[in-house]
């Protein structure tokens, strides 16, 4: 049944409209020539949108609107408005084939889109971390600041634990990423008062070497955090370090090796000592007289 509806309504919209859409419209016909061309069809109008186009050579800037190879034309009734797309749709205008519908008045759908995602909400909400109920937070200390001084300026709220390290914020104001190492303390107090209400006392009244201090309560996180730390330096600090690996003695240097020569040299002396010497000869021998 809607359909039907929809259909009769799309026919009776069609039937009224009175405006052709023309496209592949050559961009050197003008409005007049166009106009000639649908003067037999009782076209009352012709339109052709251009768009503006800056370029930088002045050459090229003397005419800056350009068309856009379409136009829209405009009948008396949808009887001649249907009569010139049937006999003109597919004719050659200045070398180019034309082509005609009826222009349908774009509408904007009034029923939303289910499928479009809707953009996610952001939160923007941000999550406070857990503070403590005894513990203080101070920042941009002096770097050679003591515990002494730490504990004289929260004396009247007997500090039990105080912890000084080191820290690397950056911030907006300096240069981008550069980091800025401040000095911070933790320091642990046992007081009734409520750890804001001792935060902002400190923070109006006390002052350290001539300037006030910043004082916030401490997060949890912060704590457990620092500790660790400590933990972690304190154990490498007691494990000696792994004894260094002896060096192997050096091998005992290898017997000098007598050239070939000496050793045959030697032995040749061996075994002349011990060869008796050779007999006398004939010549050494006494001369005995013929009888």
């Amino acid at each position: 049944m809607t359909e039907q509806v929809n259909s009769d309504t799309t026919s009776d919209t069609t039937t009224t409209i009175t405006t052709v859409y023309i496209s592949n419209l050559p961009f050197t016909a003008s409005e007049r020539d166009l106009h000639a061309f649908l003067n037999n069809y009782g076209a009352s109008s012709v339109l052709i949108p251009t768009q503006t186009v800056r370029r930088f050579s002045k050459r090229h800037n003397s005419n800056p609107r350009k068309p856009l190879g379409i136009a829209f034309a405009q009948f008396a009734n949808n009887t001649l408005a249907l009569k010139a797309i049937q006999d003109l749709n597919g004719t050659v205008f200045q070398n180019q084939k034309l082509f005609l519908k009826l222009h349908v008045p774009y509408e904007a759908d009034s029923t939303p889109d289910t499928d479009v995602k809707k953009p996610k909400e952001k939160n923007k909400v941000k999550k406070t971390p857990e503070t403590a109920a005894d513990t203080v937070y101070c920042h941009d200390l002096p770097d050679d600041i003591t515990d002494s001084e730490i504990r004289e300026l929260f004396q009247l709220y007997s500090p039990q634990e105080i912890w000084i390290y080191r820290s690397k914020v950056y911030r907006r104001k300096c240069i981008p990423f550069a980091p800025h190492q401040i000095t911070a303390a933790l320091v642990t107090l046992q007081s009734e008062t409520p750890i804001g209400d001792i935060c902002d006392s400190v923070a109006k009244t006390a002052t350290l070497r001539g300037k006030s201090i910043i004082v916030k309560p401490a997060y949890v996180s912060k704590i457990q955090e620092i500790k660790q730390l400590v933990k972690d330096n304190l154990t490498n600090a007691r494990d000696p370090p792994p004894a260094a690996l002896a060096e192997p003695a050096p091998a005992p240097a290898p017997a000098p090796v007598e050239p070939a020569e000496q050793v045959q040299e030697g032995q040749d002396n061996a075994e002349t000592n011990d060869v008796p010497p050779p007999p006398a000869s004939s010549s050494d021998r006494p001369t005995v007289a013929a009888a």
